[in-house]
């Protein structure tokens, strides 16, 4: 089939109605219940706290106050041992790091080219 209507006859085609056909009036009752509708409409509150927000602030509050609790109610001896698995599993980060920045930095640029390809690939295919 064989569309002889090309883009620029269809855009001269509606150009030429736009120009051509009268403009119709538009009704007198229409503007004044389009004005009593906005009028009537109360303004939106900026902000509003409802139940869940304080229910979360609540469990947070809780969890945090809890954490602390504990931290200061732990025996001296509980607290050196927390102390030292921090500290062993810091080194054990650092000592074994070296292969993170390598594969971090390969991760970075797959996931990039991974994001740029396919929009080179369609600004060339076009």
């Amino acid at each position: 089939m064989d569309n002889r209507l090309t883009p620029e006859f269809q855009n001269a085609a509606i150009e030429d109605a736009l120009h051509t056909y009268p403009l119709a009036g538009m009704p007198r009752d229409l503007t004044m219940s389009i004005m009593a509708h906005i009028q009537n409409v109360p303004a939106p509150r900026l902000f509003r706290v409802t139940w869940n927000d304080f229910v979360i602030a609540l469990v947070l509050s809780l969890c945090i106050s809890a954490v602390w609790f504990s931290m200061q109610n732990l025996p001296p001896l509980l607290l050196a041992q927390i102390r030292m698995q921090s500290i062993l599993f810091y080194q054990g980060l650092i000592v074994n790091s070296r292969w993170l920045i390598p594969t971090l930095s390969f991760g970075l640029a797959a996931f990039f080219s991974a994001l740029t390809i396919p929009y080179f690939r369609h600004k060339l295919v076009r």
